[in-house]
Formats: structure tokens, C-alpha cells, sequence
């Protein structure tokens, strides 16, 4: 079962350290000033908590701050000030499986009104969504995009302004219009760049007034709205558009190049790509207005939004309150970003904007993040790491292998920690996927992926590093750290994502020289100590073979696998033939 990062309660409630299980361990800690520290990293937070309704925050944080559940209780906070209703709250996470996490968290604290919904989940719903080329993809979800749609809505054919009608004939019966009114509400329609319902809305209000037939009127305008702003659903003008050069051509507002033009052409048969959501997205605000609108919006795992997601996301805000979490050293793929500039940018929000840093780590051990720390100067070097304040019960464990071994060695270590009852995350790079699935399987575990609707259940969480963002686990079993620095260009990001994921036990696995064996670690060598050979008279004799049943044949393996996992997350290799002595001894004392 794995678990979104951070812990806690809403601010409305006693900030009790004891509410946060790593809090609690802190304060306990006397000699790290666990006490003042958690006074201080709980104050850090009820900034964001505390903030005014009237304010965009921008809240960065870095692995292990708190971020998240810092987001969820200024939710909370807001509702039992009386200053948002809980209807009227929208929290937008990366995933669906973020969304059931936040869902569980607020609902859980008494707050189940709240909406919860991936990026995905917020834009119009399309089956079989098809590949697209990454430079397509690109250029689809850049801020410019916007403009073109409006042009390309505004250009469409409709009666140009010197052709306005002096008459409309309703039902046998003669509507006299006057031109040079009708001409006043469609500049200031223009003007104000109102959508086409909203325009319409106009024309009828305009027309309407001082008459003494309104029944007759209204249907007047509603006729001369067609005429003018032709009433069309959004796949419908995107699929136009897409369809022809030369309308794309004269909607580029010289904002695009002719090749620019070529790529955002297809054959009106074509399908929508995941690019395509935020722009149908657009659309439909273009032409029917604003969606649903909500008093407050919380958008976590931001940093990885494109300017057109990031735009989908703000409207839905009614007011422009907005509270925006993310972390820029873990921004990867083709929005990977240095700092949250273009981003904001994309925020229409007249409210004073408020940049919040979140500085304490103490969700992942200094163990572990000072390990991947080391990949933060060229991950991200204008990103300062976050200060880890606790220290973890176990070094993490490096262990090289082969691509023979690897499978069985990942499901090992996975399996140990499983049946100590903890959450487990295999991180793995695409080209490994397979033999991990394989060797998962043959090790009998109960494991499942990113895509599986419940990945809340009990078992071992497979995923690849962008999958577990926002995610945390008591323990996780990190594949071929060198094929996630190779496999991407912003690899050293994901790598950091994936070294990062784990509260208590850290387990590497791969190719001894893409591991950082130098480093002061516990390292798992596959020979271990030499030991001289005993005389061969005193060798023991073999034991004999014993038929066990199965259920006593797991037993043993539970013991064994136990005792395994106190070796490796205990001692240093070169003390493990030590304590196998002395534990012969415990169990065979010399008489």
C-alpha cells in the first residue's frame, strides 16, 4: 500500500507533533532539539496555512517538507473559517491515485465535499487517445496556442458587420433592428472578448430592452446570434481548424512559423492526442463560457503542467484564489522547468501573489537524502535542497548485480520488506520493466502498478520514477540507477524523484559501476569475507534431507528471510560471518 507524502491535521486542530508520526518522532529526538525543530517547520507551514483567501500562493518544497498535507490543511482551514465552503474547493493533483489520496485525507478529517480530480480528470473526455510526436506535443501546450484559438474563433464565418439586417420576419411578423445599435453591442462584444454564449446574452439583453413583445424579440436575436456567431461545439471548431492550413495560417497572428503551421495540421479523420484535451479545453471556455467555477483551487505537482494544463486548472478558480504546490528540482518531461516563472504567468489572478518556500525536510531520513543530494547541481543547481532534520534507522543498502541476478535480487529485497508489513516501491526504468514484472511473479508477490485502480491495496507498488512523484513508502528498492540517468535527459531529476520516495529503508540495485560504492553505505558485495577452509575431519556432517510440509517450509523461509533482513540493515558485511557464529553458539552452546 503506498501513500501520498507528508502527514498531518488540519490547522483547526491543536498542532499536535503526535498528529504526524515523523513529527512526533522528531520531537522526541533530544539530540537533534526535536522540539524546536518541529516549533519551526510547523510555523513554516501555518504561513501557507494561514494565508488570506484573497491570495495566489506558490508554495516550494522539496522532498519530505510536508508540502502537500501543508496544501490540505490550508483546505481545511479556509472551510472552518467560514471563508470557502467545502463544495465549493477543488483540489487537482497528477494522478488519479493522488486524487483518492487526497479524497481519503480531507474526507477522513470530516471535509467530504471537496472535489478532488486529476489534470487529466478536469478536461473534456476522450476515448482512444492517440500518440503524437514530442515537438507536436510541445508546441500544443504552449500559452501561444490561446491566442490562435481565439483568432481562429473570432475569424470564423459569419454576417460581417456592413451587412447587418434593417428587419428579421418571426412567425409572419416584421422585427425592426436598428444597425447602428446592433453594431454598438457587437464592438463591445469584441471588445471585451466575450465568449460567443455570452455574446449572445448581450444581443438578446440589448434588443430586448423597452420592447413590447419580448417573446418576439428574443427569438429575433436568437436569429441574428446565429447568423452572426454561429453556434458550434469545440471538437468540432478544433477539428476544423486542425483540418485546414489555411485557417490555421490566418489564425497564427504571426505568431507561428509556416512549419509550426504544417506540424498543427492533420486529416480531419484523425483522433485527439493527449495534447489536445487542454485546447479542446480552451474551446469550450471560448465559446461557452467559464466551467463550473470554485471559491478556492489547491494544484499539487505543479512544476510539470504545461502553460495550456496550467490554464485549464485556473479558470476553474471563479475567484483566482489559488494555492500552487510543487518542487522544481522534480520537474521532468517535456515541461521540465528551472523556476516557476512561465508558470505563473498563465495564473489570471488579480490577487497579490505569495511565494512560499518550505526549507525542513523531515519526512525522508538524512541517511537517504543526503545521498540524493548529491544529484542536485545538476539536476537543478538554482534549487536550494531542503535541510533534513531526522535521522533514519537504516544506511541504505547498495547491492551490485548482473542483468542475470537483478530480478531476483529487486524481488528479494522487496519481499523482505513486504513481510515486515511495510509499503514497498520498486523504481524502475523502462527498459528493466519486464524482467522486474517476471521476477516480482516468481518471488509470489502481490505487486501492481500506476495504471491498476486500487493501488491503494496491500502489496508492492511497481512504478517508474515521474509515476511515484508526490508518493511515499517505508521502503523502496531503487533498479538500475544508472539506466535513469541515461534513459532521459532529465535523468538526474529522476533519478533524485526516485531516491527520494522512502521514509525508512533505501535499497539500490545494479551494475556495480553505476552505483556509488564510494559512498559511506551499507554495501551488499555478492562474496563476502574469506574465511580459511577447516580441516575436512572437522567438517560437520550434511544435515539430512527432511520432507517438510508447506506450510512449515514457509515458515522457514519467513525466519530465514527475517534474519536476513537484521544482517542487512544492521551490520556491515565484514561483521555478518561474526554474528552467524555467535548465533550457532546461541543455538548450540558448548556444553
Amino acid at each position: 500500500m503506498f501513500r501520498q507524502a507528508d502527514a498531518g491535521v488540519p490547522a483547526s486542530r491543536p498542532a499536535d507533533p503526535a498528529d504526524d508520526d515523523l513529527l512526533a518522532a522528531l520531537a522526541r529526538d533530544r539530540r537533534a532539539d526535536g522540539p524546536d525543530l518541529v516549533a519551526t517547520v510547523r510555523a513554516l507551514q501555518d504561513e501557507v496555512v494561514r494565508a488570506p483567501l484573497d491570495r495566489l500562493v506558490i508554495v516550494q518544497g522539496g522532498p519530505g517538507t510536508g508540502k502537500t498535507m501543508t496544501a490540505l490543511r490550508r483546505v481545511a482551514w479556509l472551510i472552518d473559517e467560514g471563508l470557502v465552503d467545502d463544495a465549493e474547493t477543488l483540489v487537482v493533483g497528477p494522478s488519479a491515485a493522488f486524487a483518492r489520496f487526497t479524497d481519503d485525507v480531507l474526507t477522513g478529517w470530516g471535509y467530504d465535499r471537496v472535489a478532488h480530480r486529476s489534470v487529466a480528470a478536469l478536461l473534456p473526455p476522450i476515448e482512444d487517445v492517440r500518440e503524437e510526436s514530442p515537438q507536436v506535443t510541445r508546441l500544443k501546450g504552449e500559452a501561444r496556442m490561446a491566442g490562435l484559438l481565439a483568432r481562429a474563433l473570432e475569424e470564423r464565418p459569419g454576417s460581417p458587420p456592413g451587412e447587418l439586417p434593417d428587419s428579421i420576419d418571426i412567425d409572419g411578423q416584421t422585427v425592426t433592428l436598428d444597425p447602428a445599435a446592433l453594431q454598438r453591442v457587437i464592438d463591445t462584444a469584441r471588445a471585451s472578448e466575450a465568449s460567443p454564449i455570452d455574446r449572445r446574452i448581450l444581443l438578446r439583453a440589448t434588443l430586448v430592452a423597452g420592447t413590447r413583445d419580448p417573446r418576439l424579440v428574443l427569438e429575433a436575436a436568437n436569429r441574428l446570434a446565429e447568423r452572426l456567431w454561429p453556434a458550434l461545439d469545440p471538437e468540432g471548431f478544433l477539428r476544423e481548424l486542425f483540418g485546414s492550413r489555411e485557417l490555421l495560417a490566418s489564425a497564427a497572428g504571426g505568431e507561428f512559423t509556416d512549419r509550426e503551421i504544417a506540424s498543427l495540421h492533420r486529416t480531419p479523420g484523425d483522433g485527439w492526442s493527449a495534447a489536445d484535451l487542454p485546447l479542446l479545453d480552451e474551446a469550450a471556455h471560448l465559446i461557452d463560457g467559464d466551467p463550473k467555477g470554485f471559491g478556492h483551487v489547491v494544484v499539487d505537482e505543479a512544476q510539470d503542467l504545461s502553460p495550456m494544463q496550467m490554464r485549464a486548472v485556473a479558470r476553474r478558480s471563479a475567484t483566482g484564489s489559488m494555492t500552487v504546490v510543487g518542487d522544481v528540482a522534480q520537474s521532468t518531461g517535456l515541461w521540465a522547468r528551472d523556476d516557476w516563472h512561465d508558470l505563473v504567468t498563465q495564473l489570471p489572478s488579480a490577487h497579490p501573489h505569495e511565494h512560499r518556500e518550505l526549507r525542513f525536510g523531515y519526512r525522508i531520513p538524512r541517511q537517504i537524502f543526503d545521498l540524493a543530494a548529491e544529484l542536485l547541481p545538476m539536476a537543478a543547481p538554482s534549487v536550494t535542497a531542503p535541510h533534513p532534520v531526522r535521522d533514519g534507522a537504516a544506511d541504505p543498502v547498495i547491492v551490485p548485480a548482473d542483468p542475470a541476478t537483478r530480478a531476483s535480487l529487486v524481488a528479494a529485497a522487496a519481499a523482505g520488506h513486504a513481510e515486515q508489513g511495510r509499503s514497498v516501491a520498486v523504481l524502475c526504468p523502462a527498459r528493466c520493466r519486464k524482467e522486474i514484472e517476471a521476477g516480482l511473479d516468481a518471488e509470489g508477490l502481490d505487486w501492481h502498478s500506476a495504471a491498476d485502480d486500487a493501488p491503494g491495496i496491500a502489496g508492492v507498488a511497481l512504478l517508474a520514477p515521474h509515476e511515484a512523484k508526490g508518493l511515499e513508502f517505508d521502503a523502496a528498492v531503487v533498479v538500475e540507477p544508472g539506466h535513469i540517468l541515461d534513459d532521459d535527459p532529465r535523468g538526474h531529476r529522476l533519478l533524485y524523484i526516485a531516491l527520494t520516495r522512502s521514509t525508512a529503508h533505501l535499497h539500490l540495485i545494479g551494475a556495480p559501476e553505476d552505483l556509488p560504492i564510494e559512498q559511506p553505505v551499507l554495501v551488499e558485495q555478492p562474496v563476502l569475507v574469506e574465511q580459511p577452509a577447516p580441516p575436512v575431519a572437522e567438517e560437520p556432517a550434511p544435515a539430512p534431507e527432511v520432507e517438510l510440509d508447506p506450510a512449515m517450509d514457509e515458515t522457514i523461509n519467513q525466519v530465514v528471510r527475517a534474519m536476513a533482513e537484521a544482517l542487512l540493515t544492521g551490520l556491515t558485511p565484514e561483521l555478518w560471518p561474526v554474528a552467524m557464529n555467535r548465533l550457532e553458539q546461541l543455538i548450540n552452546p558448548e556444553p
